[in-house]
């Protein structure tokens, strides 16, 4: 995974400021779908609070009959406060 951009918004009105950092993930499948599911899920393994993505591109292989999708995202996943005491 490679590290992206960050962003400040409201996660909500009462929620106050929150801040969201980006990261380019790369996925794998037999449809597009099932590629963007697998970036996806796999993400979730280890980051909280993923909120959106962006499709940056998609890209296939073909091996005989056979085709594997690829495609490259960019998420976005909120970053969660720590209180140090």
């Amino acid at each position: 995974m490679e590290s992206a951009d960050c962003e400040t918004g409201h996660a909500g009105d009462d929620a106050g400021v929150a801040v969201q950092k980006a990261i380019e993930l790369t996925g794998s499948g037999s449809s597009i779908e099932d590629a963007i599911s697998e970036a996806l899920d796999r993400a979730g393994l280890t980051l909280q609070g993923i909120a959106r993505f962006e499709v940056e591109r998609v890209a296939g292989e073909v091996d005989g009959s056979r085709v594997t999708y690829q495609v490259e995202l960019r998420v976005w996943f909120t970053l969660l406060e720590r209180v140090h005491g």
